[in-house]
């Protein structure tokens, strides 16, 4: 009996052994925490934004200029079929071409003088740009001078043009009430160049009196001469003749107001060439003058940097009128057919205008991208550039053609968005490039957007960052103890972030395991 009791209280001692170790393992026992470790490489990452899309029709679209000016030339007509690329339209480049060159000539000179003010003054330089100044000063005193010619050149230009050329043709032509000579089947021209005779003569007399003193009034009263003219040419060139007028009178009218009207183009041309010359050499003179202060003065680092930014600023200017020309060209964004050519030669395109019209075959992609990533999306710019010109390739794979993959790019982003249970999206409109494939309307797709990419830069796991009070740290392990570093991160695949500052190649980032 005593042999059963002492087996009966072993396996109860037993048992009460294994349950409080069961109850120290399972709410006692704590481990230490375990922690994941990774190298700081160097490797290549890209940024890209992961949506679904869905094939659609592709529709029409309509080009525009993003700027004003006059259409230089028309490549193509109204049902041409035209490829991708192909110009369409090309806007009149002659200002932007000399801008150009204006600009250049100054990067030229802004380069020449940061080199000399680094190099440090020497007596041979500080007389070469003494001369320099003194040269662009006589420059500009010619450049006046010329100006001041040709504002009267533009004067009597005009004054000839109308006071002794038009009006042959005028009864009582410098009073308030002059009146055309000849008949015209249009009586409406007729009105308004006799009410227009009547505003040229105030402003012959009232430009008398300033000729000389304002190139803006002068450049105004002989756009008005120019105006003027070129309606009388209408009204003579339509006019007949009669038992008043000969065809021989006619004839000799219509020869005359030619003749004014190339000499009041002339004077124009004259005017327009002499302010740019005066301006050319106010800018000279005050580079030269700016090029003689420095060399005067000790060189300091400030003078240094200002001269760099000049430079600078000059740069930025002549890249933004390289794009202004590159943008004066419109070409067909995708292979198309052209339905309408809105402009002709000579006419003025201006922003917002519709100026030529495609209409495409195919299919493209639609994509709803969230606010909170359409601001990393840009778009193909469909309004004077090629197509793709600009846009984010676009890495697609079809549900319907598993492990292919095709390409494409992001075209246009609609501007209306779209509301998806209280969320704002975009809608993102993405052109396939040539492919084999039998794509359909309605099919699904998997697109990778690029956003951006890196090549050999260090990067981790992007699980490995952390934020506090707006900085950006991670652990570290050295000499087997953890410490905290303050990084600077740049573009994130959503797996592993580059590392612009704060880790070097080699070094170990821990992460808690839990």
């Amino acid at each position: 009996m005593r042999k059963i009791f002492y087996y009966l209280l072993v396996i109860v001692l037993a048992g009460g052994a294994v349950v409080s170790f069961w109850v120290w393992e399972r709410y006692f026992k704590t481990e230490a925490p375990r922690f994941l470790t990774f190298p700081v490489m160097k490797g290549d990452i890209q940024e890209v934004v992961k949506v679904r899309g869905e094939v659609v029709p592709q529709k029409d679209f309509a080009l525009e200029f993003p700027f004003s000016g006059t259409v230089e030339k028309v490549f193509v007509v109204d049902g041409q079929e035209v490829k991708q690329g192909d110009p369409l339209l090309l806007l009149e480049t002659t200002n932007a071409l000399l801008e150009l060159k204006t600009a250049e000539v100054m990067l030229v000179q802004g380069k020449a003088s940061l080199d000399k003010l680094i190099a440090g003054p020497v007596k041979e330089n500080l007389r070469i740009s003494e001369t320099n100044e003194e040269n662009a000063r006589t420059a500009l005193l010619e450049a006046g001078r010329n100006l001041a010619d040709k504002l009267h050149e533009a004067y009597t230009a005009s004054d000839d043009a109308i006071r002794n050329k038009v009006d042959q043709f005028f009864d009582n032509p410098r009073t308030a009430n002059p009146q055309v000579r000849f008949l015209t089947a249009d009586s409406q021209l007729k009105s308004d160049i006799e009410f227009e005779r009547a505003k040229m003569e105030t402003t012959l007399k009232s430009w008398e009196s300033l000729i000389g003193l304002s190139a803006e009034i002068a450049q105004n009263n002989i756009d008005q001469a120019k105006s003027f003219l070129d309606k009388v040419a209408l009204a003579i060139n339509s006019a007949t003749a009669n038992s008043n007028v000969s065809q021989t009178m006619l004839d000799t009218w219509r020869s005359n107001t030619a003749l004014a009207r190339t000499n009041v183009n002339t004077a124009i041309a004259g005017l327009s060439a002499a302010r740019e010359k005066l301006k050319t050499a106010e800018s000279n003179l005050a580079l030269a003058e700016d090029e003689l202060a420095l060399k005067r003065a000790k060189v300091r680092t400030e003078d240094v940097r200002i001269a760099e930014a000049k430079v600078e600023e000059i740069e930025s200017q002549i890249a933004l009128i390289k794009e202004k020309i590159k943008k004066s060209t419109l070409s067909a964004p995708v292979s198309a057919r052209i339905v309408v050519v809105g402009v002709e030669r000579g006419e003025v395109a201006k922003p917002g205008q519709t100026v030529i019209t495609l209409a495409t075959t195919g299919h493209k992609i639609q994509a709803d991208i969230s606010e909170l990533e359409i601001g990393k999306i840009k778009e193909g710019d469909l309004k004077g550039q090629a197509y793709g010109a600009s846009g984010n390739e676009v890495s697609i794979r079809f549900d319907a053609f598993p492990g292919r993959t095709l390409a494409g790019k992001v075209v246009s982003v609609d501007a209306k968005e779209i509301i998806k249970e209280g969320d704002k999206y975009y809608r993102a409109n993405i052109y396939l490039d040539p492919h084999g494939a039998e794509i359909r309307s309605g099919m699904s797709a998997d697109l990778t957007i690029l956003v951006s990419s890196r090549n050999n830069v260090l990067k981790i796991p992007e699980l490995a960052v952390r934020k506090k009070e707006g900085n950006t740290f991670v652990t570290v392990l050295e000499d087997g103890k953890q410490k905290e570093v303050s990084i600077e991160t740049g573009i994130s695949d959503g797996e592993s972030i580059e590392i612009v500052k704060g880790l070097t190649q080699g070094q170990t980032v821990t992460v808690l395991a839990d």
